[in-house]
């Protein structure tokens, strides 16, 4: 595939993975449906919507529901409330979920995964802006995902903060995202300047209003300028694919169970589309882990799909 860069020499050795390469060996890899259709930019596009809730005009994070099928969540960026949107693949809001005792100082991406209790997937509402770098703690809400039902906006309970900071100072970040297979939150650096940027990551099962001091996994170039800025990210329920959205376009890393998410993120990306957006910021994988969407901050903006053939 080109543009990936096989990092597995410390498992099966330099040989095995040239081996690959030359003579697509099976068994060697996996590769995800939608990193080899990036690879080979056979990705389907499509559009639908648009997002018409008035409140939302700024979306900055995007996840599909795993307890609700047809499902994406969503919020806004600085200046909201604590609040999560439901809305469906046609951009409808469903139903607004307020989150009891949560702040939005500056709400950046929205994860999805596994928590405390077996079974129940959590969402992940990361409050992690920080334009400043000013912030001695930042915070990400977990909250049980509800049963969607249509109605009145309505307050969520059972909110738990997850009060996080950097080893190395305050940075700010626009990207986060849960892995499956460790049950780790991983937080990917912005620099307006692009270049080297920190990959964190927080150990699964944080305890509610615990203060955990993050671990900086990986050290990942993504090129200078403005197109480069990592405003959002992804990964797909499977674990086996995580995506990157820059100002530029979106990229998408392939990722073996045997090598950390932040591990994979230093590997070599396949280019996917440049959606026609505004301001991109947020990316959302599908639950059959074969596509992603994404979508512009700005009112009645399209979700823009991304399918696998």
């Amino acid at each position: 595939m080109q543009g990936y860069s096989c990092d597995m020499t410390r498992r099966v050795g330099q040989a095995a993975c040239i081996g690959f390469l030359l003579v697509a060996i099976s068994g060697c890899f996996k590769f995800g449906p939608i990193f080899t259709a990036s690879c080979g930019n056979k990705l389907v596009a499509s559009s639908t919507g648009p997002v018409q809730d008035p409140a939302l005009v700024e979306i900055s994070g995007i996840q599909s529901g795993r307890a609700n099928n047809g499902i994406w969540w969503v919020h806004n960026d600085s200046g909201d409330s604590a609040r999560l949107f439901a809305i469906g693949d046609n951009g409808v809001t469903q139903r607004v979920y307020t989150l009891t005792g949560a702040l939005a100082v500056d709400w950046e991406d929205l994860a999805i995964g596994r928590g405390p209790v077996p079974g129940t997937s959590y969402l992940y509402a990361g409050d992690i802006g920080d334009n400043a770098a000013a912030r001695s703690e930042i915070v990400v809400y977990r909250v049980p995902e509800p049963t969607v039902t249509t109605g009145a906006p309505t307050a969520l309970g059972g909110v738990e903060a997850l009060r996080l900071r950097y080893p190395d100072g305050a940075h700010n970040a626009e990207a986060l995202f849960m892995d499956p297979l460790t049950g780790d939150l991983v937080i990917v650096e912005k620099k307006l300047a692009g270049g080297n940027i920190g990959v964190y990551h927080a150990p699964a099962n944080l305890v509610a209003n615990s203060l955990t001091t993050m671990e900086l996994a990986k050290t990942i170039n993504v090129g200078t300028g403005i197109a480069n800025v990592v405003t959002g990210a992804s990964i797909s329920p499977d674990g086996s694919q995580i995506g990157l959205r820059t100002y530029g376009g979106t990229r998408i890393f392939q990722r073996e169970s045997y090598i950390s998410a932040p591990a994979a993120l230093s590997g070599r990306p396949c280019i996917g589309p440049t959606p026609a957006e505004i301001q991109g910021e947020a990316i959302g994988f599908d639950s059959d882990s074969r596509g992603f969407v994404t979508v512009s901050e700005g009112s009645n903006q399209l979700l823009n799909h991304y399918r696998a053939p």
